[in-house]
């Protein structure tokens, strides 16, 4: 049997390593605590939001909660296009001195509700709001976040047995935008605490470089080896969301979650292993 409530502390628990080893290369990097102190406070309040929603229990939802929360996510994304953004980037929305980046915050948050949206008899809502994501992301433009939401969606759109041609025309239309958007990159010059932090790493010793990849991977691990029985199909989905935001900070100008600076990258883990954390007690 599982401890509820020490289980109900996983979310902090996995979330830790990483964001020390971050916090330490910031550290030595002489960046103001200002900034490593944003992935301090997070964590713990992030964990603590996390530990009071998992005690709650989990709930069903019905399917006119999906579709606002999917709807207030997309208003969100939507706003970003109003923001001033970074050399025609528009990802972020500042809220008082912090600036969210809002598909990495919600991103798990929308796989969830839109997994939730196929069981339904509203797959053709549920189509169109993949396309719209897409696109959004797309135009945003975010090749990373592009690329983790339309291959872990794909996953989840292979358990739907029905409308075969709707969902081949949507995977064509993810291959074309994923090959445009990365022979396509936005021209940001990486942050050395945000996009370039596993460099800062590297730099204190071969030997935490090592270490900071393992607590990244220690992220991923419960999503692909210890999937909930109830919704594994789900919980593959959002593991390689994660896997490939992280993979991506390896190819082009992207944060590396967690470990990088930014509060955006707690958000959407801790969404994703509360999800995770309630459906694992529903097996027991």
């Amino acid at each position: 049997m599982l401890n509820s409530k020490k289980i109900n502390l996983l979310p902090l628990v996995l979330t830790i390593p990483a964001m020390i080893i971050g916090v330490i290369a910031m550290i030595n990097n002489h960046v103001s605590p200002s900034i490593y102190g944003q992935n301090i406070v997070i964590s713990i309040v992030g964990g603590i939001i996390s530990f009071l929603v998992l005690l709650r229990g989990p709930k069903t939802l019905k399917n006119k909660t999906n579709i606002i929360v999917i709807t207030c996510i997309f208003i969100l994304l939507l706003l970003t296009f109003f923001d001033g953004g970074l050399q025609g980037v528009h990802r972020w929305l500042a809220i008082g001195p912090v600036r969210i980046n809002i598909a990495f915050a919600f991103v798990p948050l929308l796989i969830i509700h839109l997994s939730n949206l196929m069981k339904s008899k509203a797959i053709w809502i549920t189509f169109s709001f993949i396309l719209f994501f897409t696109l959004l992301l797309y135009f945003q433009p975010d090749a990373s976040q592009l690329t983790a939401f339309t291959i872990a969606i794909s996953i989840l759109l292979l358990g739907v047995k029905k409308h075969k041609k709707t969902q081949l025309l949507l995977f064509i239309i993810f291959i074309l935008l994923i090959v445009y958007s990365w022979s396509h990159l936005d021209k940001l010059a990486p942050v050395s605490y945000v996009e370039d932090i596993l460099s800062l790493v590297k730099d204190m010793g071969i030997g935490l470089l090592v270490i900071a990849i393992i607590s990244l991977l220690i992220l991923l691990m419960p999503f692909f080896f210890i999937p909930p029985t109830n919704a594994k199909l789900l919980s593959f989905s959002l593991g390689t969301y994660l896997a490939i935001c992280i993979l991506s900070s390896f190819f082009g100008n992207f944060p590396v979650p967690i470990i990088g600076y930014g509060t955006s990258p707690f958000i959407g883990y801790f969404i994703a292993m509360t999800w995770y954390v309630n459906k694992l007690k529903m097996n027991h």
